[in-house]
C-alpha cells in the first residue's frame, strides 16, 4: 500500500521514530489504516479531496495531539497540501515558521478565543484584511487546554494578532465536545475562517470531509459501517 504522504505524516512518522514507547489510542484493538487512522472497516482515504485557497494555513501542533486518531488538523493537511505543520516549542518559534512571521509580504494571525487566556496587549481582529499580502492564519492543534497554554507561554507569539471567529459559523464535532460554543475543533475553526475569507468552495469542500470524518470515526468507534451521508455525493460533485 502506498502511503499518503503530507507535512504532517512527515512529522508524525518523524516523531514516532523518536518514541521510546508506542502511542496507544483509545479502541487500540481496533485494526486500522495505517493512512487515515480509522477502522479498516471504516477507511475513509477514498473521499480525501482537494481543494485551493487564497488564505494559507499553518498548523502549530501540541506533540501529543499529533498521533490522536481524533485529530482533525490533518483534514486541513490533506484538502490543502500546501498547510506547513510545526510542532509547539515553548521557547522559541520553530524555524521555519520563524521565517513566515517576519516575512513583510505576510499578514499573520493566531486563530484563537479572544477569551482572556491571551496576553492582554494582543491585538484582537474580528476580521481578514484585503490586499496584496499573504494572509496566513496559525492554527493552535491541541486539546484547549493545551491550546491555552502554548498561546499564554509563547512569548513569541505575543506579537501576533489573534483572529476573533464568529461563534456561529461552523460547529459540527460529533467526537469531541468542548461544551463551549466558542470553542472549535481545529478544522471547524479553519472552515469558519475559509467562510470569514468569503473562500467558499473551499470551505464547502472541507466541510463535507470533516462530516466523512465525523461519521467514520463514529463508525469506527462502534465497530460498525459508516452511515451513508450526502457529502459523499456532495464532495463528488465538487471533484467533478
Amino acid at each position: 500500500m502506498v502511503m499518503h504522504s503530507t507535512t504532517y505524516t512527515r512529522l508524525r512518522d518523524q516523531e514516532l521514530a523518536k518514541s521510546t514507547k508506542p502511542f496507544q489510542a483509545k479502541g487500540k484493538s481496533v485494526n486500522r489504516c495505517p493512512d487515515c487512522q480509522m477502522g479498516e472497516f471504516a477507511c475513509m482515504c477514498a473521499w480525501r479531496p482537494s481543494a485551493e485557497s487564497s488564505v494559507e494555513f499553518v498548523l502549530l501542533m501540541h506533540r501529543k495531539e499529533l498521533f490522536k486518531p481524533t485529530n482533525t488538523g490533518r483534514l486541513i493537511v490533506d484538502v490543502f497540501p500546501a498547510t506547513k505543520v510545526f510542532l509547539w516549542n515553548r521557547l522559541e518559534a520553530p524555524a521555519g515558521l520563524k521565517e513566515l512571521l517576519n516575512d513583510p509580504e505576510r499578514n499573520c494571525f493566531v486563530v484563537f478565543p479572544a477569551d482572556g487566556s491571551e496576553s492582554s496587549s494582543r491585538e484582537i481582529v474580528r476580521g481578514l484584511p484585503s490586499g496584496a499580502k499573504k494572509t496566513t492564519l496559525i492554527l493552535l492543534d491541541g486539546t484547549w487546554k493545551q491550546c491555552s497554554r502554548m498561546v499564554g507561554l509563547s512569548r513569541w507569539l505575543d506579537g501576533i494578532p489573534c483572529l476573533r471567529l464568529p461563534e456561529t459559523l461552523v460547529k459540527s464535532y460529533a467526537v469531541r465536545d468542548s461544551g463551549k460554543n466558542d470553542r472549535f475543533s481545529t478544522a471547524e475553526a479553519a472552515i469558519s475562517c475559509l467562510m470569514l475569507a468569503g473562500e467558499m468552495p473551499a470551505a464547502q469542500i472541507l466541510r463535507h470531509y470533516f462530516t466523512v470524518f465525523n461519521a467514520h470515526y463514529l463508525a469506527t468507534r462502534g465497530c460498525s459501517a459508516p452511515d451513508v451521508i450526502e457529502s459523499y455525493q456532495a464532495l463528488q460533485l465538487l471533484a467533478g
